[in-house]
């Protein structure tokens, strides 16, 4: 089946286009997080700045460095590869004896700081991740502080980003073939495609309460397809519907045994400035932990992106 993933944007206001990503310093993302670290015990915390770095092969490259498995290694949030990001990462070492974090030597990875901690690192566990994005080569920017000013205002659709569904919806393509049983996948894999799943089908529910101009003041949110659980607003009618136009994501998801849950339609960004400087926009802005910020980018611009895909 081919996935369409152009959703329609809320805004009524024309869009600019513009460049992001022309180098990796132009998209920064930084965990907001303050761990209260004991400064003792078996796992050490690393507060590491990447560019150019996919957050699992750093996990994988930090475990081989620490002569432990990658399972030992934590981490809160999966940051972009084509940025300039700040995270943790957490290790477990045991007995092991720690290791020299001088001779760390991954290209384009700083450890910044380390410390011992009694517990490991877990998904999830910062709040919010802080951007600074740089838009470049601005056209037709007419409505942009109109649009700016809505979004600060009143928020933006809550779209999960292309990068959840692969290049050119891989993850939806090659989900659907193992939910057929056609390929088999590795859990990591497993993982992937029964997130883009549910990402899409959101979406899809997203797209059409922007339709129905019922987004901004949606009591429950969309759904995250499951089984239902107590005390999550079960599926409506509508939504059940579109659940089955797709039925081989219906069948991953059920398989799976996943749980209903709600996800708001409409975010609010905190503390959003912005400055402008010739065809250039520096936006900042902190968002809720696994809210995508090409989302809100989007609302705003057509967009080219200088490196890898989506953001």
């Amino acid at each position: 089946m081919k996935f369409d993933l152009n959703f329609p944007c809320a805004s009524k206001s024309i869009r600019a286009s513009g460049l992001i990503k022309e180098v990796e310093d132009d998209f920064y993302v930084e965990e907001m997080m303050a761990p209260e670290l004991a400064g003792e015990g078996e796992h050490v915390w690393l507060w590491v700045e990447k560019i150019g770095q996919n957050t699992e092969y750093l996990a994988g490259q930090i475990a081989a460095f620490s002569n432990v498995k990658k399972m030992d290694v934590g981490f809160s949030g999966q940051k972009d590869r084509w940025a300039k990001t700040r995270q943790w990462f957490s290790v477990y070492l045991g007995a092991k004896p720690e290791p020299d974090w001088a001779s760390f030597n991954v290209e384009s990875v700083t450890i910044l700081k380390t410390s011992r901690h009694l517990k490991k690192l877990r998904r999830g566990e910062h709040s919010s991740n802080f951007f600074k994005i740089v838009v470049k080569d601005i056209q037709g920017d007419g409505e942009l502080e109109l649009g700016l000013n809505q979004i600060k205002q009143h928020g933006f659709p809550n779209y999960y980003g292309p990068q959840r569904f692969g290049i050119n919806g891989s993850n939806l393509d090659r989900g659907e073939r193992f939910f057929e049983g056609e390929i088999k996948a590795s859990r990591s894999q497993r993982s992937f495609y029964i997130s883009a799943a549910r990402s899409f089908l959101f979406n899809l529910n997203l797209a059409e309460a922007i339709e129905a101009n019922e987004w901004v003041n949606h009591v429950d949110g969309g759904p995250l397809y499951g089984d239902h659980q107590e005390g999550v607003p079960p599926l409506t009618e509508r939504e059940e519907e579109i659940l089955a136009s797709y039925p081989s994501l219906a069948k991953g998801i059920h398989k799976n045994r996943l749980k209903l849950e709600r996800r708001n339609y409409c975010i609010t960004p905190i503390d959003m400035n912005w400055s402008r400087e010739g065809n250039s926009l520096a936006l900042v802005f902190c968002l809720p932990t696994g809210i995508f910020a090409t989302a809100l980018l989007a609302e705003l611009f057509d967009l080219t992106v200088g490196l890898g895909e989506g953001g």
